[in-house]
């Protein structure tokens, strides 16, 4: 067996290339979404153009986020690109966001929206919940508000646009109320 990287993997390699160039910031998971690849497969190949100094990697919060050399390695974080982030409807981020943006939309709720609702009207566990919900808060996606011994949230811009950039690039507006989403998060403007 020879040494250095199998030949059979340079067209996987190129098409991350490619990817990472207009995705510069991008993380693992994005890339294996994107790229339909398996998690060891792209794992191994980022490693593979990281060793032949194609692209550099940088550890933010739980994502490992690669860059290729137009990004100096040097480059400062808050220089760095970000992609805005985009949830599809298939995640738990999308469905959280969504519903809260409709809340208190729902005839089964009175009241406020608790993570007890919200894991009940998106058949999962509190604690999924509230990890997402953390997450979501961190990356500014949603506000919460501590009202007695609960928190009520909200949805800010950069969580609305996550959802809604994904609609649009999905092409699935019509399988969701795009406008009830928009004038929802209106009210908070200003």
């Amino acid at each position: 067996m020879g040494n250095g990287p199998r030949s059979d993997g340079d067209n996987a390699r190129q098409r991350i290339l490619e990817f990472l160039d207009g995705n510069q910031g991008t993380h693992l998971s994005a890339i294996i979404r994107a790229l339909q690849l398996g998690n060891h497969q792209a794992t191994i190949h980022l490693k593979t153009l990281v060793d032949q100094g194609k692209i550099w990697c940088r550890k933010e919060g739980q994502f490992q986020r690669y860059y290729t050399m137009k990004i100096p390695p040097n480059t400062a974080i808050k220089d760095l690109p970000h992609l805005p982030q985009l949830f599809t409807p298939d995640t738990m981020q999308f469905k959280i966001i969504d519903r809260l943006a409709r809340s208190p939309n729902s005839q089964a709720v009175k009241g406020p929206l608790t993570q007890g609702i919200l894991a009940d009207e998106l058949n999962c566990s509190q604690q999924l919940i509230s990890h997402h919900l953390i997450s979501l808060e961190k990356n500014n996606c949603v506000k919460s508000k501590k009202t007695g011994f609960r928190k009520k949230w909200r949805v800010c811009a950069p969580g609305l646009q996550a959802i809604t950039g994904g609609l649009r690039s999905l092409s699935t507006v019509d399988q969701h109320d795009l406008s009830a989403l928009i004038a929802h998060y209106s009210q908070y403007q200003g």
